[in-house]
């Protein structure tokens, strides 16, 4: 029979935490690129060989993606034009994926990549170019040597001519190599695990990210992981209600955390529970239902087939992205766009629109750091970009009440 272990410590700020495990050294600008250990290779020319000897004297470009990563299939366009800019110079793009044939090919039929498309199923090349977090690109000049680590969006078309003609970028490296990107269901972020994996985990720790990086959720497969949080806003995970439909007098901790939930029995529905438990017993907290009257937006679809609204390419899992300007999803449910809009409308969002696929969405708006963007901002965009409605109305809203537990009444 299998073990399962948990390892976990309080921490100083009242967090419960696992052992944390030492990251894997990424390579740096001016080093040579770790060897390819790809499985296979989809969309080279028959027969070519894919080493660092044989693409010698081309700038190669390296990025690291997944099917399921908002970020990632955001920035497949903007990739695909640079390459379309330079296929007939020495520039080779090659698209870096851990995941299966089997998802990979249906993808690449509804939404094309003009690069070498490379399996790393065993995961070995993410972890010799120390990637934590995707999108992540990697570039190489046509000495071998690394020159550029960033994100595909940062990548331009000036930047790959200064690499071919030998000069130096004028591009910086990320800060530690971080950025926000692609996050996995149940493994903890920026951090490469040793070993064995972990078959039940249950993490909650304060984030160590840039504090202007946005947010992000992955769910799937019995995993769960939200990053840079606020223990508020994540207590719309533990009670499966968004966080404008929680009120609460207890007071809560500064600043941002991650949550992460790993459990062997690939239930969404296990993964919430156990993030409830482990918030309500790290930060004292009990709660109770109720149903209050309240303003809210109706979302409705004026048209259900509306060509804006894009249907997922995902064969894979799901993934979503919030930030300052804008948000992005993959293969979400209407229903759970409705939420990603509550968060940002201050009020409930019921979704009316009758649609019961998933799809593939990014929503832009003007980027306010200091401030929330207006309602009228993002009521527009969800206009424009998808052809939805948002309408005010009053409607009875359950709303979830936490309070501090009492620890009189527990003791009886």
């Amino acid at each position: 029979m299998k073990q399962i272990f948990l390892s976990v410590m309080v921490v100083s700020c009242g967090v419960l935490s696992v052992f944390a495990q030492s990251e894997k050294a990424q390579p740096k600008i001016g080093d040579a690129p770790p060897a390819f250990a790809l499985e296979k290779v989809l969309q080279a020319p028959e027969g070519k060989k894919v080493e660092w000897a044989a693409l010698k004297g081309k700038v190669v470009v390296l990025e690291f993606w997944a099917t399921w990563c908002g970020p990632c299939v955001g920035a497949i366009p903007h990739l695909n034009d640079l390459a379309d800019k330079f296929k007939d110079q020495p520039v080779q793009f090659i698209a870096v994926t851990d995941e299966d044939e089997k998802v990979i090919v249906p993808f690449l039929k509804r939404k094309p990549i003009h690069a070498w498309i490379g399996l790393d199923t065993d995961k070995s090349m993410f972890k010799a170019y120390g990637v934590s977090s995707i999108p992540h690109t990697v570039v190489v000049d046509k000495k071998g040597k690394i020159v550029a680590i960033t994100h595909p969006t940062i990548l331009t078309e000036n930047i790959l001519k200064e690499a071919l003609a030998g000069k130096k970028l004028s591009l910086a490296q990320p800060a530690g190599g971080r950025r926000s990107g692609g996050i996995r269901p149940g493994e903890v972020p920026y951090g490469e695990s040793q070993g064995q994996p972990s078959l039940f985990q249950v993490v909650i720790r304060p984030s160590a990210t840039n504090e202007n990086d946005g947010s992000g959720m992955a769910s799937g497969n019995g995993g769960l992981t939200i990053t840079r949080s606020s223990v508020f806003d994540c207590l719309s995970s533990c009670y499966d209600m968004n966080a404008v439909r929680i009120l609460t007098n207890a007071a809560m901790p500064d600043g941002k955390f991650d949550f992460v939930v790993k459990t062997p029995d690939q239930s969404e529905e296990s993964a919430h529970k156990w993030l409830r438990q482990a918030v309500e017993t790290a930060f004292g907290l009990h709660a109770r239902r109720e149903t209050r009257e309240m303003a809210v937006y109706i979302l409705s679809a004026p048209k259900p087939d509306d060509p804006r609204l894009t249907v997922t390419v995902s064969t894979g899992g799901s993934s979503s992205w919030s930030g300052p300007g804008g948000m992005q999803g993959v293969n979400q449910g209407i229903s759970t766009l409705a939420r990603y809009l509550e968060g940002k409308l201050g009020k409930p969002v019921l979704d009316e629109t009758g649609l019961t696929n998933h799809y593939d969405f990014e929503l832009k708006w003007e980027e306010r750091p200091d401030e929330k963007p207006s309602a009228d901002m993002i009521v527009q965009a969800v206009r424009e970009k998808l052809g939805l409605e948002l309408t005010t109305m009053t409607r009875p809203i359950e709303v979830v009440v936490v309070e501090k537990e009492d620890k009189k009444r527990v003791s009886h």
